[in-house]
């Protein structure tokens, strides 16, 4: 089990998730890191504990507004060895363009921004989409996007992520059931948790569930993950 740290990024800064609602996200400041800073997240959680993926949602590109393209390949520029998992609300080939010169990073397409099965189909043509993560994500539970693709396991990359917009920031637990649910659909696949993990019993448990990676932001900014927890799952 791995655990992958999270920034959201809104208005060019690290911004605390929570439920899904993102028009009440602020900026981060936390026992952790009291500075928002992309670059100074990055750091904070480098002197946590030395992680060698970092996921980042340019949440302004996803709502289809201005992008932090830029800021994004400044951070995985300055950490060439980590590699960074980018969603930016891919919709288009053309979206994929700011990235294209770096190495390091990992495209993730949402589910939350295709507007049809057919959008998807077309992007996963594209070269650059070789190697891609699908995030598959849901809210209030609900399939959000194309719903369809949740439908289609034959069309998913081999690494997709159940990502519980509701569960977010929250204390209510991953979403096990849904876990599952995805796993039965294809044998073979990697499967991400995103959303709702506490603590290191979760990670036990997602473990267990045959789950190899977690997305984590508020467990690790208050606390209730430490280095000892990190080390003891590697």
């Amino acid at each position: 089990m791995r655990v992958i740290p999270v920034l959201d990024l809104a208005d060019g800064v690290v911004v605390l998730a929570k439920g899904g609602r993102r028009e009440t996200y602020r900026p981060i400041n936390t026992p952790l890191c009291p500075d928002s800073t992309p670059l100074r997240v990055v750091e904070s959680m480098l002197k946590l504990f030395p992680f060698d993926k970092f996921y980042i949602a340019d949440l302004d590109a996803i709502e289809g507004k201005c992008s932090s393209a830029n800021s994004i390949v400044s951070l995985a520029q300055s950490y060439p060895a980590i590699e960074y998992w980018i969603d930016a609300g891919f919709r288009d080939v053309k979206d994929l363009i700011p990235y294209s010169h770096v190495s390091n990073i990992r495209v993730v397409i949402g589910s939350e921004s295709l507007h049809s099965l057919d959008t998807y189909i077309v992007l996963c043509k594209d070269p650059q989409l070789d190697g891609h993560i699908l995030s598959l994500d849901q809210k209030d539970g609900l399939e959000l996007g194309s719903s369809d693709i949740v439908h289609k396991p034959y069309l998913w990359p081999d690494t997709i992520i159940s990502m519980d917009l509701t569960r977010v920031g929250q204390t209510g637990g991953p979403n096990l059931e849904r876990i599952r649910n995805l796993g039965a659909k294809r044998a073979g696949l990697d499967i991400v948790a995103a959303g709702g993990i506490r603590d290191i019993d979760d990670l036990i448990e997602l473990d267990a569930n045959g789950v190899n990676y977690a997305l984590v932001a508020t467990a690790l900014h208050n606390g209730k993950l430490r280095r000892s927890d990190l080390e003891q799952l590697c």
